[in-house]
């Protein structure tokens, strides 16, 4: 008696939450464990869990790649699109990183091809080794061509799940600080200089800027160039680049543990089995219609991919989207309720 009037008030008020449900029956009822099962009764609404924004749990500790202990151990790649203008055709500008020194290259270009992310990866290994690539899954990455030619070059990729781009958050970062200082440059003065000019030279200014985490430019720990405002013949600072690099790996460590700490504040570690059932949150909210639901499920977990990624029966056609990071997973309760 007790339980269905919960569900019947929670779904005739549209939903409503624990203090209002409680607020409607308390003047009029009271029952045993009244309290616990208005609070299972929201949580276990199957209609909630797909629909609300609020009051679900977030699930997955944060787990990254790295922090990389050597140069071009591991790199990652990106592309940023919406440039152009009347001084150049060029509307896309790629990015590789490396995460251990946190060197930029760039190749601007008219298309994302697998044939610019085959010339971008070119410029790099003409002088290092490249051990692995973490990317997104735009088409040009995630071609058949462009993995073909890493295969052939001994070179490992890892793809981040859709709709997660904090799982390359180290190239989120420095699109975000391109982005800015190209915008500045191009906007300094009257007379616009084309954009690919710019972006080059804003790369090349970047590499020979301290970092705000290894605490050393970028050019210095790959090179062991460092360049200063100071004459060299000034300069009296004796460097040691092998020593410098293990204080730098040192501060990338420190950064990556305070960060992940904030993270897992409010976040719950969960262990996600195969054959359990989940709800998946339907992509992008700027990609997603108003009144599209949230999730959708439940599906069934198939695969454990990794520590963080999960095949998950979704039924999308293209493989690559049936795999989801573990913060867009929601445990489907055993008895859900509509």
């Amino acid at each position: 008696m007790g339980v269905a009037l919960i569900k019947k008030i929670h779904n005739h008020y549209c939903h409503i939450g624990r203090e209002q449900i409680k607020s409607k029956i308390s003047p009029y009822f009271t029952f045993k464990n009244m309290t616990t099962h208005i609070k299972e009764s929201c949580k276990k609404c199957t209609i909630c869990i797909k629909n609300k924004t609020r009051g679900q749990e977030k699930f997955g500790l944060m787990s990254h790649l790295g922090p990389a202990e050597k140069p071009f151990e591991i790199v990652s790649i990106d592309t940023i699109g919406g440039f152009g203008g009347s001084r150049s055709t060029k509307r896309y500008l790629h990015l590789l990183t490396d995460h251990f020194t946190r060197y930029a290259y760039i190749l601007t270009s008219q298309t994302q091809s697998a044939r610019d992310f085959t010339k971008l990866v070119e410029n790099v290994i003409k002088s290092y080794k490249i051990e692995i690539i973490l990317a997104d899954q735009y088409p040009g990455i995630n071609s058949t061509e462009f993995k073909e030619f890493l295969q052939e070059k001994g070179i490992k990729i890892i793809f981040t799940s859709v709709d997660t781009p904090f799982s390359n958050g180290l190239n989120e970062r420095l699109n975000q600080t391109m982005i800015n200082r190209i915008r500045c440059k191009y906007n300094e003065g009257e007379t616009k200089t084309a954009w690919t000019t710019i972006a080059h030279e804003c790369t090349k200014r970047y590499n020979e800027t301290v970092h705000s985490v290894t605490k050393f430019s970028p050019k210095y720990l790959l090179e062991g160039d460092d360049v200063k405002i100071l004459p060299k013949e000034l300069d009296k600072e004796h460097k040691d680049l092998k020593h410098d690099r293990e204080i730098a790996f040192t501060n990338s460590q420190r950064s990556h543990n305070y960060n992940k700490k904030l993270f897992d504040k409010s976040r719950v570690e969960y262990e996600f089995k195969i054959g359990e059932k989940v709800f998946v949150e339907n992509g992008n909210k700027l990609n997603r219609k108003k009144l599209s639901e949230i999730r959708s499920g439940p599906f069934e977990i198939l695969e454990k991919i990794s520590k963080c990624i999960f095949k998950i029966s979704a039924g999308y056609k293209k493989a690559e989207s049936n795999l989801f990071h573990v913060s867009k997973l929601l445990p489907a309760p055993k008895d859900e309720i509509r």
